[in-house]
């Protein structure tokens, strides 16, 4: 089921699934990234500060060793000493330690905007089941990923020793050296190797942040079903929103009919079509649509018209321009002005008539 499940998410997820996914704390992190970013940090705090670190920390050294018998090593004395010695280390390597857990923070940022979820660090009782907890052990992302580290480390090993082998043959020359200077050789020693293995890590870390962002849209991916469910959530479900236009026609409708008895007079096609307008003279600048439908509603446009004794005339030519044309409670347009003012021109004068007869 899984397999068939995995087979039919073919369709790229939507901005609103990712967006769903990141609010989760799910998103595509690189962790070569911050190995990277941790061992530029390094390089450029080493080729900064790294003079004055190992400076401090040779003389660090030379007091301890040239003043070893100065120190007492009794409770106070060993107390004292030890709260020196990591002063001292604190003061002297707090620089590095400040630009490395920067550049481990701003790892974050750079693979994305940074997101706070709950949801990842809620406990889940599914991970204290040994056979998910094996199988995640095993699987095919704990294999790659085990797979890259021990790449990643061979890779470093071999770097490093190149960088390194020029240099073993003057190692036995430092006998006799002071320390500052031994500590001087090995900085310089330490800096080429940083420097070397910090360009292969950042080449692995483009690598992988290539990588670990094409897995993750690939896990994103989403079946048809879930793209219509979606589709249903964001635009609403098309059965509801059917209904409701439904109904709203129908109270248009309702509200159309009862404006044909004031209707001034129905122009229809004779059978297909039926336009009601009405015309106040003084009060309107135009003839008023104040109902139109085709077919049944015409129909019974026609039937209320006949109850109200709204006068019927037949153009079939201008009921369907005019239905066509103009929108229910509009004015119509200035080019039906002469033929709408023939015809109500005309119910005029048979209303005149009828009413002289009478």
């Amino acid at each position: 089921m899984a397999e068939a499940d995995k087979d039919q998410r073919t369709h790229a997820p939507t901005q609103k699934r990712l967006e769903d996914a990141r609010k989760k704390g799910e998103v595509a992190l690189a962790p070569e990234m911050r190995h990277a970013t941790m061992m530029i940090g390094a390089v450029v705090v080493i080729g900064w500060t790294g003079l004055s670190a190992l400076t401090g920390i040779g003389n660090l050294v030379t007091r301890l060793w040239g003043s070893a018998e100065d120190y007492h090593l009794d409770n106070h004395g060993a107390r004292d000493l030890t709260a020196g010695i990591m002063s001292d280390l604190a003061i002297t390597l707090a620089p590095v330690m400040g630009v490395l857990l920067a550049c481990a923070l701003a790892t974050l940022f750079l693979q994305g905007p940074a997101t706070l979820s709950w949801t990842r660090v809620a406990p889940k009782w599914s991970k204290l089941n040994p056979a998910s907890g094996l199988k995640r052990l095993f699987g095919t992302r704990a294999l790659v990923e085990f797979a890259k580290t021990l790449a990643k480390v061979i890779a470093i090993t071999v770097v490093v020793y190149l960088v390194l082998r020029p240099r073993f043959g003057g190692l036995d020359q430092l006998v006799g050296y002071a320390p500052g200077a031994v500590g001087m050789a090995a900085g310089r020693m330490a800096f080429e190797a940083i420097r070397a293995v910090t360009l292969l890590v950042a080449l692995l870390a483009i690598a992988d942040f290539i990588y670990q962002n094409r897995a993750f849209i690939k896990r994103m991916r989403m079946t048809f079903q879930e793209l219509k469910d979606e589709h249903k959530q964001s635009e609403g479900d098309p059965k509801i929103k059917g209904k409701i236009r439904q109904i709203q026609m129908q109270r248009a409708r309702k509200r159309m009919m009862a404006a044909v008895p004031e209707a001034s007079v129905i122009i229809t096609n004779p059978t297909h079509y039926a336009v009601a307008l009405k015309y106040d003279h003084g009060a309107m600048a135009a003839p008023v649509v104040v109902a139109k439908g085709v077919d049944a509603v015409a129909l019974r446009i026609r039937e209320v018209a006949k109850g109200a004794d709204v006068p019927i005339v037949e153009a079939p030519p201008l009921a369907r321009a005019l239905y066509a044309a103009v929108e229910i409670d509009r004015p119509i347009p200035i080019e039906h002005y002469a033929a709408v003012a023939e015809i109500i021109g005309y119910v005029m004068r048979l209303a005149r008539q009828g009413r002289q007869s009478a």
